[in-house]
């Protein structure tokens, strides 16, 4: 069986290539056979025992033929496509693309990281929303493979067929544990700190901004808490260089303990970040279905998390603790909890071994092991959903979103 990955991938660090490549030795670990990963142009060719980098495709233009062709010369059988809307659009190309790989025998799986609301606007024609284009998607793809019970009760609502949705979580990766004295001297932390960070992406729908109020609020009652934010914008124009100009100028009005790093962050770099922090605050605002791989992240190197109670951190709930999740809008709440994770030492070491629990359950190699079960059925003509809760099971979903 032979397994492609449609996708962005390295040199470029930006979307999918982290996913990709852990997905292929989550799968590795469980069937060693060699994959393909059809690159976006930008993607270095590459040639080792564990994947063919073949870049043949570029977002900015019609990339359908490029890809089923590199598709068809590389004699694909499963295809995965890490969709998301930044790098294959909304429009009519991404629908045409899956109708191509089924033409030349090419079964595509959809690996989609969120489900966004089917009014929101979209630039497939006919319909002009998400739902139109989620359904003309679902038509020719074998399966829409998701992270979480709300993302296939989304999906399910605007029509897509049952068989052909699988849940199957993110993975969990081990991250490396550095010495902790040393990672913040590194990063310029003060050593005996009570440290909570904020990773990845900003912008709005991050919630930093109320991170920062509530963090506030925290100081007062445990003086020695520091904040690090240890992220950046992805794209750097204007609006986000005002942004991030705002958040610098708040941090010194709020008169806060508290340092932004506002670049990219090397891959060498995050074992240390992640080693410096006691908490890591995930104080999210968005009103869309999907699942946090700064979550699992968290998890892999067995760090307290405190996240917003909204349906992104379902699996938080549902498989660690609702002890975990608060209000994105309370900042007394958001202060309190992570005075709690921080001072309550019983408290901490209960969640962080429910923590280190849920990282070995969604580790890489397990959940591989459903995807080449998945792939069985596949090849077997079977659907692709087995009907069978997963392994890890995120339950029912609920969401306090505003």
């Amino acid at each position: 069986m032979r397994i492609a990955h449609i996708s962005n991938f390295w040199p470029n660090h930006l979307g999918h290539a982290h996913y990709t490549e852990n997905l292929i030795n989550g799968i590795r670990a469980n069937r060693p056979t060699q994959h393909v990963v059809l690159g976006e142009g930008r993607s270095d060719a590459a040639d080792n025992e564990r994947f063919l980098c073949v870049p043949c495709w570029d977002r900015k233009e019609d990339y359908v033929d490029g890809i089923v062709a590199a598709a068809k010369a590389q004699k694909i059988d499963i295809a995965y496509v890490q969709y998301s809307n930044d790098l294959f659009g909304d429009d009519n190309r991404f629908p045409r693309l899956l109708e191509k790989l089924n033409g030349v025998g090419v079964k595509s799986i959809i690996t989609t990281h969120s489900v966004y609301p089917p009014k929101w606007k979209s630039k497939y024609n006919p319909g002009r929303t998400i739902e139109a284009f989620d359904r003309a998607t679902a038509e020719h793809a074998a399966c829409f493979q998701v992270h979480s019970a709300r993302m296939r009760e989304d999906l399910l609502a605007r029509g897509v067929d049952p068989g052909k949705i699988e849940i199957i979580a993110h993975g969990s990766k081990p991250v490396e544990r550095r010495d902790q004295a040393e990672s913040r001297k590194k990063l310029g932390i003060p050593v005996d700190a009570k440290v909570v960070m904020f990773f990845g992406f900003i912008w709005l729908g991050k919630g930093v901004d109320g991170l920062l109020s509530s963090f506030a609020k925290l100081q007062k009652q445990v003086p020695e808490a520091y904040l690090y934010i240890g992220g950046y914008t992805r794209l750097k124009v204007f609006y986000t260089r005002f942004y991030m100009g705002y958040l610098r100028t708040r941090i010194k009005a709020l008169g806060i303990n508290a340092k932004l790093w506002g670049d990219y962050v090397p891959e060498e770099e995050v074992p240390t970040m992640y080693s410096a922090a006691d908490v890591v605050a995930m104080p999210y605002r968005q009103d869309y279905s999907s699942v946090s791989g700064v979550v699992h992240q968290t998890a892999g190197i067995g760090k307290l998390m405190l996240c917003s109670k909204i349906s992104k951190f379902d699996e938080v709930a549902e498989s660690i603790s609702e002890d975990l999740l608060v209000d994105p809008y309370d900042k007394r709440a958001w202060a309190n909890g992570l005075q709690r994770l921080l001072t309550d030492h019983e408290h901490a070491e209960r969640m962080r071994a429910k923590i280190i629990k849920f990282g070995e359950d969604t580790a890489w190699p397990k959940i591989g092991a459903q995807h080449v079960a998945m792939h069985d059925r596949l090849a077997a003509g079977l659907s692709a959903s087995d009907g069978k809760p997963p392994t890890y099971q995120p339950g029912k979903p609920r969401s306090t979103e505003k």
